[in-house]
């Protein structure tokens, strides 16, 4: 699926699950007609006068939100922070191809890297290579972070919010000046709180905000942490992190305590499953230890992922008849469900409370 030759209806069909026997071609088609949906490109077919429609990328989430499987029905922006102390659980991986899928089916996503590596801005932001060093500083000039944001006057958040290929989906990318916030957060009054005084009022018109932070244990994950709605967890079903899950969950628990945090959601998420029976039996030991938290939508081992993100594509537009489509579809459809769940009981117990 080539971006510029576009997306035919038979993928659009795949993209957004749609089920034929309830939305048939000439229903997509009437929509189109109606101006519901963006109007496609129209491509001749072979060398007859017969002309195939295809959509292109950005028009994809106008199309999610008429055809999309995910209802935007949130009553407030969430606030979600991907951690794990773990790496190589396909942390960033997941935030991207989550954010991104949302975005797909018309939920406006802004994707905020807190990765010192720079993982998540690495997939969804297209580099261009630096010959020389005038013009990496150049590029680099040109690129804000939160730290620009927070602690350089002028500067205002709509200035380091960059966009992507989709409409519906952005980032504040990670930058070298990552380290040197994670300075000032350390000396800052209210050190933990710092990203919820300052930050989140200053975000507007989205509908889900996601951290992607290091697999480390710093003020720029404590503020995450402190400033989220959801916590996700991606967890791999090896034995590496197996071995150290417990402890990891200990130090997140004790935060979570210390502060007087209530997350709406704490999700685990297990990812990297294999068909060996060590795998396995790691996965069935998530689920009966953490079954409040575990989600039971694992996320198998499979190159096509890191293929799909390698193109900035999330696998449902890159292969959406692969078993690890519907593996994420099937995770997004349940984190959503959350999502939604947890805002309707926060603000039914608010108005009772009041």
């Amino acid at each position: 699926m080539l971006e510029r030759q576009g997306y035919a209806l038979k993928q659009i069909q795949q993209i957004f699950r749609m089920d034929a026997k309830v939305k048939s071609k000439q229903t997509i088609f009437n929509a189109e007609e109606r101006g519901e949906i963006p109007k496609a490109l129209r491509v001749p077919r072979g060398t007859g006068k017969v002309e195939a429609r295809r959509w292109m990328t950005e028009q994809l989430p106008e199309i999610g939100k008429r055809f999309g499987f995910l209802s935007p029905e949130l009553l407030a922006p969430e606030i979600v922070a991907v951690f794990t102390q773990k790496g190589g659980t396909l942390k960033s991986n997941l935030t991207y191809s989550f954010g991104r899928i949302l975005a797909l089916n018309g939920i406006r996503v802004l994707v905020i890297g807190l990765d010192t590596q720079g993982s998540v801005t690495n997939i969804a932001l297209s580099q261009v290579k630096p010959e020389s060093l005038d013009e990496f500083r150049k590029q680099r000039d040109a690129w804000g972070g939160l730290y620009h944001f927070l602690y350089q006057d002028g500067v205002a958040l709509e200035d380091v919010i960059k966009k992507t290929d989709l409409p519906t989906l952005d980032i504040i990318p990670e930058t070298g000046e990552l380290a040197e916030l994670e300075r000032r957060l350390q000396g800052a009054d209210g050190r933990e709180a710092v990203f919820k005084k300052k930050l989140i009022p200053a975000i507007k018109g989205y509908d889900v905000v996601i951290f992607d932070n290091s697999p480390s244990w710093n003020q720029l994950v404590k503020n995450s942490l402190f400033c989220a709605n959801t916590v996700i967890s991606p967890v791999g079903c090896d034995l590496g992190t197996y071995e150290v899950l417990d402890t990891n969950m200990q130090t997140v628990k004790e935060f979570q305590e210390t502060l007087s945090i209530d997350w709406r959601n704490f999700l685990m998420v297990p990812t990297l499953l294999e068909k060996t029976k060590l795998s396995q039996q790691i996965y069935g030991a998530y689920l009966s230890t953490y079954a409040d938290s575990m989600m039971p939508n694992p996320i198998r081992r499979a190159v096509l992922g890191q293929e799909a993100t390698y193109l900035r594509r999330s696998v449902l537009e890159y292969d959406p008849n692969s078993a690890l489509a519907s593996d994420y579809y099937d995770l997004v459809m349940s984190l959503w469900k959350r999502l939604v769940d947890g805002q309707k009981l926060a603000f039914a117990n608010e108005g009772v409370s009041n």
